[in-house]
């Protein structure tokens, strides 16, 4: 069984072994609405372990998206790089780096914006992030798949790991409370 988050006493695979980013884009695009928050955070602990594997010229550690501001220009790199390895492969799929981190930063923004908000205003701009965020996953999931397909042929997608249930039953948790909350008036 996989651990849920990467540990540094696992074995390191290497990047053709490892199938860990591989999985189908539409349901990280709807695990990415249906559960803010922990999966987006999974998603992005992911992502940037999948990049230092592959080792793209701004791989860099998860926690530097905890960086005010600078964390944006993080995932923008990650984000680049794999624009940039998707064109060195003459891969039909495109990625546009600068229009998947703004729609990360409006994510962002919305879920920021109701988290001052209350009752079905709040909510509105709970799903308003949501729906920005499962966008931008998706596009760079299905990026990332064109990548690992060309530079691996012969993959094949991955059921849930357990550390995407654990993500997925809690932010699914936590949009419920959101949802009660808002009808309840709170």
């Amino acid at each position: 069984m996989d651990p849920p988050f990467p540990s540094t006493a696992s074995a390191p695979t290497t990047p053709a072994d490892d199938r860990g980013f591989y999985r189908p884009a539409r349901r990280v695009g709807l695990l990415g609405f249906l559960a803010p928050a922990t999966y987006e955070l999974w998603w992005l602990w992911q992502l940037f372990a999948f990049t230092r594997r592959e080792k793209f010229p701004h791989a860099r550690a998860f926690w530097w998206i905890l960086v005010p501001f600078y964390g944006l220009y993080v995932i923008y790199q990650q984000f680049d790089d794999l624009k940039e390895a998707l064109e060195g492969i003459s891969s039909p799929v495109r990625l546009s780096a600068a229009g998947t981190v703004w729609l990360f930063i409006a994510s962002t923004l919305a879920g920021s914006a109701g988290s001052r908000a209350s009752g079905l205003t709040g909510l509105g701009f709970f799903v308003a992030s949501g729906v920005l965020f499962a966008a931008a996953a998706y596009m760079v999931q299905r990026a990332a798949n064109a990548y690992q397909e060309a530079r691996y042929p012969g993959r094949q997608t991955r059921g849930m790991t357990t550390g995407e249930i654990i993500a997925t039953v809690i932010g699914v948790v936590i949009f419920a409370l959101a949802i009660l909350g808002a009808v309840a008036g709170g």
